[in-house]
């Protein structure tokens, strides 16, 4: 089992972004940015020159934070980062190279405690134009290896862990995969003004015949007016899926909820084998 977690806590065992050496050989030009939620931004880049370069769907690279920003940085928050740098998962399928998209979402400084804000979410949110050039490393993870199978498909996103799955999801029904399996997407946010890509997850659904789509929201705000699922996303995955399950899941989103979706999935009979996440799904 891959247990995913977030970046900050990588330190101790020599992946973050002060301890992994990394090469960052690959550079690409910031074509578009679009506001998806209030603290969510999709970043649409193609790579320079658009040469031979590809990823599997799944897969996710490092991004290099400008080493100007990052001296601003330390001279604010009286820091003292050296390079630094942040995975991001492809938010689009390997079809559309050169162009790619990645989506990002904004940490900010926790309330009630003195720490500073993510440093490669706030240069994406607060300084990255389009026309800006980004250094990344090769593509990197395991999340989906094109496993040769029939079984159902169960797909658990929590918040911008459905970053991945936008691609991947675009990917298996470029391949046909929703006429042959069926595939459930289950996505968890705190409130409607998080739920990134609705639309488009929603006219999916209408429109793939085994393809069928559940949001849920875990702290609906006043005016939401949603008349959906409600509560954590593992209780969703415990009213629809029926047990005992043949199916094999894909999860992505904050350790937590990976930890309990993945024990409802065992209860359902999914086995650990069944069960498939990346160690690095949190971004900063």
């Amino acid at each position: 089992m891959r247990w995913m977690m977030r970046l900050g806590w990588l330190l101790c065992l020599g992946l973050g972004s002060q301890v992994l050496a990394l090469d960052f050989p690959h550079r690409a030009r910031v074509l578009a940015i679009e506001d998806l939620t209030h603290d969510v931004k999709r970043v649409r880049l193609t790579l320079l020159p658009p040469g031979e370069y590809s990823f599997k769907p799944g897969q996710f690279v490092f991004l290099k934070v400008p080493e100007e920003f990052i001296q601003e940085w330390n001279a604010r928050y009286q820091t003292t980062h050296g390079s630094v740098f942040r995975p991001y998962s492809f938010a689009s399928p390997p079809s559309r190279l050169p162009e790619f998209d990645f989506i990002i979402k904004h940490f900010r400084a926790p309330r009630g405690k003195d720490v500073p804000p993510g440093v490669a979410s706030t240069y994406v949110h607060t300084r990255l134009r389009p026309g800006d050039v980004l250094h990344l490393s090769d593509p990197t993870g395991t999340l989906y290896l094109g496993q040769d199978s029939d079984r159902p498909i169960l797909v658990v996103a929590g918040g911008s862990g459905a970053a991945p799955f936008v691609g991947l999801l675009e990917y298996w029904f470029d391949q046909g995969m929703d006429r042959t399996r069926t595939i459930h997407f289950f996505f968890g946010v705190r409130s409607r003004r998080d739920l990134l890509l609705h639309d488009r997850f929603s006219k999916w659904a209408a429109e793939k015949e085994n393809f069928t789509y559940t949001p849920a929201l875990s702290s609906p705000r006043e005016g939401d007016d949603w008349k959906g699922e409600t509560g954590y996303i593992q209780l969703s995955v415990e009213k629809y899926v029926e047990a005992p399950s043949e199916a094999e899941a894909y999860l992505a989103g904050p350790p937590i909820m990976v930890k309990m979706v993945t024990e409802v999935l065992r209860a359902k009979g999914i086995p650990d084998s069944r069960i498939f996440f990346d160690q690095i799904l949190a971004r900063e």
